[in-house]
């Protein structure tokens, strides 16, 4: 079954505060575009380090929005990009894809 991007965590963080709720939201939706962003720049440089910086401040959000697995790879990218590699690239930018789509959907409701 594929992974998807929810607010689990976010809600048992904020219990029933709805305010706190809404500003973790915030955080997440304009923070997260702002991180690809940075990623997708140092991608253009080919600079495997500041890329794995960038993968390491992405991989706590992919976190909190529940997709353990992505969670996973992410760290697991991060430490490839430390060591010259890039192997999970594609992989990782299908969770930035997916959790982009979700941050949208939910800026609409």
């Amino acid at each position: 079954m594929k992974e998807v991007p929810n607010l689990n965590y976010i809600n048992q963080l904020a219990k029933d505060d709805e305010a706190l709720r809404n500003r973790l939201l915030m955080v997440m939706i304009n923070e997260f575009p702002t991180e690809v962003q940075n990623y997708e720049t140092q991608c253009l440089q080919s600079n495997l380090l500041k890329m794995a910086e960038c993968v390491h401040k992405l991989k706590h959000k992919i976190g909190i929005l529940g997709l353990e697995n992505a969670y996973h790879m992410t760290a697991l990218f991060e430490e490839q990009l430390k060591n010259g590699s890039t192997e999970l690239q594609v992989n990782f930018e299908i969770v930035l894809k997916n959790i982009d789509s979700f941050l949208k959907e939910l800026q609409t409701e």
